[in-house]
């Protein structure tokens, strides 16, 4: 009788968890979409068809399971319509996270869930129209299947379940192929460790034979999609930079755990952590070692390109999350100091969490739909639009078909404009007036994007 009613408690408070975590997601989704969403949405619109998603886009900011809602719901969808996608799949991750810390114990279940509930990297990605959060929800199941195989207690084996995991995974993300490495790994390791390496080899290959198959379906098709057109795109390429890839990995760490000050030498605390790990008594640990240390080192010495973008180290970021969880729960459970140190450090990175994904829901990205709001103030017909350079026109496009506002975008012809808008990446700032055909525009509107996602931008209208 005891057990059952913890049971329920548990059952109670995990779904209380999910709650606040859906209820995150759905306050981060307001606000229009920014600058790799609407792109998103305007390949996806671009397209035409299904088929066109897979065939058509050939670029690094197509994913594809993504675009597919996307094409569904329409380039005009209100935003968090467009980002339902993503937020059900971040939804859901809470729990399938939650049933991964539960497989040791009810009480790391629960930590697990809210730390994936509160944090403001998950929240950011579970409520924006990309493919990350249907990704995360492909790993996190992965996880669960080969941590139930490793522990023998799968009835069969959950080789078809990867297989099919990985393939929407990577449909999702492309940074789904780092998880299957990292996992791969992982059960070579726990197999040589336990049975030899032979037999390590032989399960390692049954297991995975099918989701490599799968992985390679994917690689071809998006492969052969781009050599029957113009090949394959990226929106944008930067040569590896050793300090920029720590620069990334520092923030995803940052942002996954809610502490928002940008600093390399976080970094230095994450291996640490690792190889205290084992003598703290964390399970998994060759899945942390490979996701964590190994997966940047790899890139480091690979020295592959684009190494800046935190998004990139969302494995990363998720290994790190569940190993804390452990950690605490560990900590919790040794009593003493060490208790005291575990519960502050939970209640630390979720107060810490919560201040900025409440930030989220406040700055929305830099929220573009203000600027359509500006000029639906002062030209509630339409108007035109020029602006200086090209990416901010899907984002332009698709704030003013959401909001059903008629407006023409141009990069060129300023002689019938009355508006003038710039957007600016981090780092970057607007000009303080804008003198085009004789005429001088004055800022009247703008935003500057918190977090993770959005650009700030400024709004110019021309005086007389």
């Amino acid at each position: 009788m005891q057990g059952g009613s913890i049971a329920r408690r548990y059952w109670w408070l995990l779904g209380g968890l999910v709650l606040l975590g859906l209820a995150l997601r759905i306050a981060g989704a307001q606000g229009a979409l920014w600058l790799d969403e609407a792109w998103s949405a305007k390949q996806a619109h671009d397209a035409g068809t299904p088929l066109g998603v897979f065939l058509n886009i050939n670029h690094d900011n197509n994913h594809h399971l993504n675009s597919l809602w996307m094409q569904f719901v329409g380039f005009d969808a209100a935003p968090p319509l467009a980002r339902a996608l993503s937020i059900v799949t971040g939804t859901a991750a809470i729990l399938i996270a939650a049933l991964i810390g539960a497989r040791r114990h009810l009480a790391l279940g629960l930590i697990t869930g809210l730390l994936f509930a509160v944090s403001p990297a998950l929240v950011t990605f579970g409520s924006e129209a990309r493919g990350y959060a249907p990704m995360v929800l492909a790993l996190l199941v992965a996880i669960l299947l080969i941590d139930r195989w490793l522990a023998g207690e799968a009835e069969r084996s959950p080789a078809t379940a990867l297989a099919i995991a990985f393939f929407l995974g990577a449909f999702s993300q492309l940074t789904m192929f780092f998880g299957f490495c990292a996992l791969a790994g992982w059960v070579f390791f726990a197999l040589w460790k336990r049975d030899g390496l032979k037999p390590a080899i032989l399960g390692s290959f049954r297991l995975f034979l099918p989701s490599a198959i799968t992985l390679g379906l994917v690689v071809a098709i998006i492969l052969g999609a781009a050599a029957a057109h113009t090949g394959f795109k990226f929106g944008r390429y930067d040569p590896y930079n050793t300090m920029e890839l720590l620069h990334g990995v520092s923030e995803m760490v940052q942002y996954i755990l809610g502490f928002p000050i940008v600093s390399i030498w976080w970094f230095a605390a994450i291996p640490a952590l690792v190889v205290l790990a084992p003598s703290a008594g964390v399970t998994r640990i060759a899945f942390h070692r490979l996701a964590i240390l190994a997966f940047p080192l790899a890139l480091a010495l690979l020295r592959s390109g684009n190494v800046a973008h935190p998004r990139y180290y969302l494995l990363v970021g998720i290994a790190l999350l569940i190993l804390v969880a452990e950690l605490i729960w560990l900590g919790w459970r040794a009593g003493g100091w060490k208790r005291w140190l575990a519960g502050a450090a939970l209640a630390t990175i979720t107060a810490a969490s919560l201040v900025l994904d409440m930030d989220l829901a406040i700055n929305r990205r830099g929220d573009v739909g203000a600027a359509i709001r500006a000029m639906q103030a002062r030209a509630p017909q339409g108007a035109t639009l020029i602006l200086d350079r090209e990416p901010g026109i899907a984002t332009l496009e698709a704030a003013a078909a959401a909001a059903h506002y008629p407006l023409k975008v141009q990069l060129a012809d300023c002689t019938a404009a009355p508006f003038f808008f710039a957007d600016r990446f981090k780092g970057e700032e607007p000009p303080a007036a804008i003198a085009l055909c004789g005429a001088r525009f004055m800022p009247i509107a703008g935003a500057r994007a918190h977090g993770m996602s959005g650009t700030h931008w400024t709004l110019y209208q021309r005086q007389p």
